[in-house]
């Protein structure tokens, strides 16, 4: 068994401890509309203050 077999099982593994016995319903899909509202809440304040500035998004006043 070499190197890149190792790190396959350990994917495997980390892949079923995560997703193997999740609920779909109850688990991932809130967890990623949360994950989703929570960027767009970041890029919104992103482009409208001092960041939007520095990269010439909006006009300096």
């Amino acid at each position: 068994m070499n190197f890149a077999d190792n790190w396959a099982r350990v994917f495997v593994v980390i892949t079923f401890l995560t997703f193997g016995e999740a609920q779909i319903i109850g688990g991932i899909i809130p967890n990623l509309i949360a994950f989703s509202l929570f960027l767009g809440a970041i890029g919104y304040f992103a482009s409208t203050g001092k960041i939007a500035e520095m990269f010439g998004w909006r006009d300096k006043k």
